[in-house]
């Protein structure tokens, strides 16, 4: 008997551009696309409410999805992702800088200038930590309420980060083909595991609390 862990099912199809990055807000999806715009679609049952919900409305239908509202200009440059800080009420998103967005009306409360080239990133919600990644080098914001951010630590590493999460006080790194442990006091780095030689790492953060960790495992026989 096989298990399906998941269920699938299309809300949308026809984008008009590619879609670059995808978040959901409430019953809503948000769509980055390559073009820089932000695509906000809605179930086609609430097509009258045009407005952003609160993220404590329902979740996402099982219904076909019509696009509600565009926002050209979102970013300058097509997004790499985006990600809804529900206890904040903002839209973190990483396109040429990571930016902050108050929800629903989109305002754009802060600009991390430091992030500029930035290809990957983390968000602690519980302490308002910000790690991200750009280059050689780690760096560590805090969110200082409203619309401030202060700098808390920058680290150099071995090479680019591909994936990166918070684990605990300290980050989990993708470098490479391996995953290390940064820890976020002084800068020390400690060795978890090879990730495998075909696929890049992938860290990716569980709503318990726990990491999972991409490992590409490979048999020979004869």
């Amino acid at each position: 008997m096989v298990h399906s862990a998941f269920d699938s099912f299309e809300l949308l199809n026809g984008c008009p551009t590619k879609i670059e990055a995808i978040e959901s807000y409430g019953s809503k999806l948000l769509l980055g696309c390559s073009d820089g715009s932000l695509r906000i679609y809605g179930p086609e049952s609430s097509v009258s409410d045009r407005s952003l919900p609160s993220v404590q409305t329902p979740e996402l239908r099982k219904e076909p999805y019509v696009l509600e509202r565009t926002v050209n200009g979102f970013s300058k440059r097509p997004m790499v992702s985006m990600e809804v800080l529900g206890s904040r009420e903002l839209l973190l998103s990483l396109s040429e800088s990571i930016a902050f967005h108050r929800l629903p009306n989109l305002e754009t409360i802060a600009v991390i200038t430091k992030a500029k080239g930035a290809n990957v990133y983390s968000w602690d919600d519980r302490r308002g930590f910000l790690c991200f990644a750009r280059q050689k080098r780690v760096s560590i914001f805090r969110h200082d309420g409203g619309r401030g951010f202060v700098e808390v630590k920058e680290f150099g590493v071995p090479d680019t980060v591909k994936s990166m999460s918070w684990c605990g006080e300290n980050i989990c790194l993708g470098i490479r083909r391996e995953y290390v442990i940064l820890n976020s006091t002084n800068g020390a780095l400690s060795d978890v595991f090879p990730s495998g030689r075909i696929a890049p790492p992938l860290v990716v953060s569980l709503p318990s609390g726990e990491l999972l960790l991409g490992k590409v495992l490979t048999h020979l026989c004869s």
